[in-house]
């Protein structure tokens, strides 16, 4: 029904169905806007690019984790810089604040096989510093600390679709979640290719 209702209104892509998977992606995260993407690859790369992330900053994040974490920074033209993992897996936030220098721009918790970092610790020690956080939530869809879901603690966050994720898709997809207005139409204009509509 669903590959026969698309066939016959004709958008076989970015169709009607893309806007209203990606309200509900925000009502369960609890954010503001979410964005589909082609994969949570893409997803997370344009989290960063959406906020700001460019050339010669430090991005700190964990060593422990698949390695697009660390290809979407470098994308950008950051250096990423590694914080170490506590018992569970997951980035030390006292590593974190060891790690910081003047080039630091942000820092990219990855929650580990769906466990959720110490996202308090490390948003207090991003609004101490003045720095962005930027989740890769691509494991963690629907994961809770102190009833927030994985993706909202940040300004921005990639979520994946992949088919051995928690919410698999048929075939590869990945969503970006924020709450603030400029990141969400950055990523509109992103997700064509940098051209607007107007």
């Amino acid at each position: 029904e669903a590959f026969t209702r698309v066939i016959e209104h004709g958008r076989l892509f970015m169709g009607p169905e893309v806007e209203e998977f990606e309200e509900m992606v925000a009502v369960e995260i609890g954010t503001k806007y979410a964005v589909g993407v082609g994969s949570g690859s893409s997803a997370l790369f344009m989290a960063l690019k959406a906020c700001g992330i460019v050339p010669g900053d430090e991005v700190i994040t964990t060593p422990l984790t698949w390695i697009i974490t660390v290809n979407a920074i470098v994308a950008c033209g950051a250096n990423p810089v590694f914080a170490d993992v506590r018992e569970d897996f997951n980035i030390d936030p006292e590593s974190i604040k060891k790690r910081i220098t003047n080039k630091t721009k942000a820092i990219v918790p990855m929650h580990y096989a769906g466990h959720m970092c110490k996202m308090d610790s490390i948003c207090e020690i991003s609004e101490k510093n003045n720095l962005i956080v930027v989740e890769d939530a691509a494991q963690a869809f629907d994961a809770k600390l102190n009833g927030k879901k994985a993706g909202s603690f940040s300004s921005a966050a990639g979520l994946s679709m992949n088919p051995m994720k928690v919410l698999g898709g048929y075939g590869e997809a990945g969503v970006v979640v924020t709450n603030e207005e400029k990141i969400y139409q950055r990523l509109k204009q992103l997700r064509h290719a940098g051209t607007k509509a107007d």
